[in-house]
């Protein structure tokens, strides 16, 4: 298996047209997996059983056949990296690149500002509005972390650096080069995971970026959950909005205290989707007083929190799947959620048939 990146195919991905151009999945089914799921589908590939197709079967022949794509996410890299078998990491990474054909989803807080700057733009005639979806889904491993910039310390004109910065980017769009990328020694061999210091940094910003509440939170009490949604709005949501009118020479109290459509109170919040989503699914794991919120979960919310709100259908695990099912957010965007794998193979196979 070749994971070296030679100089000929660097000058090749700059050279392929292909990456010329953004990500463009109109038409498309977008499709996310959470982490388990990944599992499933590379169980299932590396099964002998035989019979009916497999799941990754009826995966692959979605992506052929039917216009599927799946998109991988940040967190998948992260938890996919911090696996301890090596043929479980190849066999994933060979399968995210095989069913995503390179595409992934940007991490949220880069999601959280632009929709802060979406909002902004939609209630300005004089301002575009932004697609929001062909912002959330690109190329490349790239795109899943978020922004990236060429620092330099040669003496380096700018057009240079701007000719520098446009062959970079069709070079990390490449398909070759992103699987190699995912498959080379670096990643498979010697990186060790995720430590127990970046666990606390996740567990950390997560307490950072939501409201800590002194009493108990009742999962079912609707005003409590909008306090919650409003707290953290102030917090996290607020200061974008406010630097992108500053920066218009806009002032941000119309678009807060006053809407011409007359939303409520939720239909306000579900103009920042992923956000929406993000602050809802913290309110059921802050609700639920049994679990303490790890890691795990954190990767969890930060990955739906997206998927949920620009994905047309997500497969996740039963606990994120059942709440966003309470909170509607399925019907908020749009989004099939499937809580089971049972469930979305029949509704492959069906699809397929």
């Amino acid at each position: 298996m070749d994971r070296d990146i030679s100089e000929q195919l660097i000058e090749q991905a700059v050279s392929n047209p292909d990456n010329e151009s953004t990500a463009d999945l109109s038409g498309k089914t977008v499709v996310y997996f959470d982490q388990k799921m990944w599992g499933e589908i590379r169980d299932a590939n590396t099964s002998t059983n035989t019979g009916t197709e497999s799941l990754d079967q009826l995966a692959k022949r979605s992506v052929d056949e039917a216009d599927f794509v799946y998109p991988f996410s940040l967190e998948n890299l992260i938890e996919t990296t911090s696996a301890s078998d090596i043929e479980f990491k190849i066999d994933v990474f060979e399968l995210m690149m095989d069913l995503s054909k390179n595409h992934s989803i940007k991490n949220y807080l880069h999601v959280f500002d632009q929709e802060a700057i979406a909002y902004v733009c939609e209630r300005y005639e004089l301002l575009p509005e932004l697609n929001m979806k062909s912002y959330v889904f690109g190329k490349g491993t790239a795109h899943a972390a978020g922004k990236w910039e060429i620092q330099s310390d040669a003496d380096i004109s700018e057009k240079e650096i701007k000719q520098i910065k446009q062959d970079m980017a069709k070079v990390i769009r490449d398909s070759e080069i992103n699987r190699r990328v995912l498959l080379s020694r670096a990643i498979l061999n010697d990186v060790p995971g995720v430590s127990d210091e970046d666990r606390e940094e996740y567990e950390e910003r997560y307490r950072k970026n939501v409201q800590q509440v002194g009493e108990l939170l009742e999962l079912d009490d609707d005003v409590e959950r909008s306090k919650y949604l409003a707290d953290v709005f102030i917090e996290r949501m607020m200061p974008q909005v406010r630097k992108c009118c500053r920066e218009l020479g806009l002032s941000p109290l119309p678009l807060i205290l006053y809407d011409p459509r007359q939303l409520s109170f939720e239909a306000f919040f579900r103009e920042f989707p992923a956000f929406y989503t993000y602050t809802n699914l913290c309110f059921a794991v802050d609700a639920h007083t049994d679990r303490e919120p790890d890691f795990n979960d954190v990767m969890d919310i930060s990955q739906l929190a997206v998927a949920a709100s620009y994905a047309d259908i997500v497969v996740t695990e039963r606990f994120f799947g059942g709440m966003l099912h309470r909170f509607d957010i399925e019907n908020a965007f749009d989004t099939k959620i499937y809580q089971n794998v049972s469930n979305f193979r029949s509704f492959l196979q069906s699809r397929l048939d």
